[in-house]
């Protein structure tokens, strides 16, 4: 797939760190410019020019909308209720934000896969002999099991 291929409600996912991704929401052509969604941090959910929004980086992939064709049309209005609010990178980030308009599910892969290794980490962890070490590991089980309850 490729951008003259898109359709309202599509997702876009571009490179944003060496572990981490950025998701997008694409609306459609306006004045001659790609015109996504996203929720970002310092903004909330907006729309975006793409070539604001890549900021410099390149395209991942593409995801293809979870919906049906005909509720492609209800893609607009859903962001429209949550055109400005806020960012929080566990509870509903670009991710969050992304697959809530694709499917109607608030989930976030990434934060799954990070919760994940927080309490693994710290199950491991609990095994030092170390008091210090201990109690970071607890910390981690902690804040890993709490982070995957608000993904539910």
């Amino acid at each position: 797939m490729n951008l003259s291929n898109l359709k309202i409600g599509d997702l876009i996912i571009r490179e944003k760190g060496p572990f981490s991704t950025h998701f997008m929401v694409y609306i459609g052509m306006e004045n001659g410019n790609h015109i996504v969604a996203e929720n970002q941090n310092g903004f909330g959910v907006r729309y975006v020019n793409l070539v604001e929004a890549l900021k410099g980086n390149s395209i991942k992939r593409f995801e293809k909308f979870g919906g049906t064709e005909n509720e492609r049309d209800f893609v607009i209005p859903r962001i429209n209720n949550l055109l400005g609010k806020g960012y929080d990178l566990i509870a509903f980030n670009c991710e969050h934000f992304a697959r809530l308009i694709s499917n109607g599910k608030t989930e976030s892969r990434q934060v799954k896969l990070t919760s994940n290794l927080a309490v693994i980490t710290g199950t491991a962890m609990l095994t030092n002999k170390s008091e210090t070490v201990k109690s970071i590991g607890l910390a981690s089980i902690i804040l890993g099991l709490i982070s995957h309850a608000l993904q539910q």
